[in-house]
C-alpha cells in the first residue's frame, strides 16, 4: 500500500471503530406468527418454516427498549444500611445492585434456586437472627442528623428561670426539631438565671424517637432579651465543639442507645441509664 494512503486510511478507520463502538446499542424485539404453524404431530419431523411464505410472516408485539428495564429484586447476604436486613428479599436500583451489592457479595439474585437456598439458612438461623440487634435505618439517620447539631438553648437575661424540658423542646422547635416535651431528659444538674457565669455554657440533654432511640445531644445556653440592644453574641455557636471544649464542661462522648422494645416513656430513667453506659 501506498505509505502515503496509509497514513490518513488507519487513523480514518480506527474514528469509524470508535464511532460504531460508542453508537452501539442493544434492543430486545418481541414477534409472533402472523399465520401460526400447525403442531407437527408426534413422531413426525418439524415442517420447515420456508415451505409456506406465510409462515415467515411475523408482526412486532413490544419493543423492550422503549420501557425502562425496571429495578432488580435480591437477596440480602447481611445487613446493608439503608436497603435491609440479611436475608430480606428487596428490589433495588440495577445499578445499585450490579456495582454494589452483588459485586461486593453483600446480595445475590433471586433466582428460584437462591430464594429455596437462602430461605432454608434463615430457618437455621431463626433464632441467631431474632437476638440480633437491628436498629431501623430511620432511626439511625435522624440520630445522626440530631448529633451534629448544637442548640442553642434561648433562655432569659431579663427574667428568672430554670433549664427544663419546655425550653429545650421550645429550642428545639426553632431548629426545626419537632419533639414532645416528655421525649426530652435532662441531667439532675440544675441551672438557673439570668446567670451570666452559664452564657455558652455547653450541656448534655437526650432526645427519644418513637419511644425506643435515646439520641445525646448538645446544647449552649444563650441569654436573649426583647431589647436587641442587650443580645449576647457567642462567636461560632453553632459550630460542633471539640472533646476538648466537652471535658471543660464535665461532658463525655456518648453514642445512641436502642431500647429491645418502644417503652421509653417520660418516667423512664433514661439520664441514669446513659450514665451508666459512659461507666462501661
Amino acid at each position: 500500500m501506498n505509505p502515503i494512503c496509509s497514513k490518513f486510511i488507519k487513523p480514518t478507520v480506527n474514528t469509524i471503530c470508535r464511532r460504531i463502538a460508542l453508537t452501539q446499542t442493544r434492543n430486545t424485539y418481541i414477534f409472533r406468527h402472523v399465520y401460526v404453524p400447525p403442531v407437527t404431530p408426534e413422531g413426525q419431523h418439524q415442517r420447515p418454516p420456508t415451505e409456506l411464505q406465510n409462515y415467515r410472516k411475523y408482526e412486532l408485539v413490544e419493543e423492550e427498549t422503549e420501557k425502562p428495564a425496571g429495578p432488580l429484586k435480591v437477596i440480602l447476604l447481611q445487613d446493608v444500611e439503608g436497603i435491609g436486613h440479611q436475608f430480606d428479599i428487596v428490589e433495588v436500583d440495577r445499578d445499585v445492585a450490579r456495582n454494589d451489592l452483588l459485586i461486593t457479595k453483600k446480595a445475590a439474585y433471586a433466582s428460584p434456586f437462591d430464594l429455596k437456598y437462602y430461605g432454608d439458612m434463615k430457618e437455621r438461623m431463626k433464632e441467631e437472627l431474632a437476638k440480633r440487634v437491628r436498629i431501623p435505618y430511620e432511626y439511625l439517620k435522624i440520630g445522626r442528623e440530631l448529633q451534629k447539631l448544637v442548640v442553642p438553648l434561648h433562655v432569659s437575661m431579663d427574667n428568672p428561670w430554670t433549664l427544663n424540658r419546655s425550653i429545650v423542646t421550645a429550642s428545639l422547635r426553632q431548629m426545626g426539631v419537632d419533639v414532645l416535651d416528655n421525649g426530652v431528659f435532662l441531667p439532675k444538674e440544675t441551672i438557673s438565671g439570668p446567670n451570666f457565669d452559664y452564657e455558652a455554657k455547653l450541656t448534655r440533654f437526650y432526645v427519644v424517637i418513637n419511644k425506643q432511640y435515646v439520641v445525646p445531644m448538645i446544647g449552649r445556653i444563650s441569654h436573649i432579651s426583647a431589647d436587641e440592644s442587650k443580645q449576647a453574641l457567642y462567636p461560632d455557636a453553632a459550630k460542633q465543639p471539640s472533646e476538648e471544649q466537652l471535658r471543660k464542661f464535665g461532658i463525655k462522648p456518648e453514642t445512641p442507645y436502642f431500647h429491645s422494645s418502644p417503652e421509653i416513656d417520660e418516667n423512664f430513667v433514661v439520664v441514669d441509664l446513659m450514665n451508666s453506659r459512659k461507666k462501661q
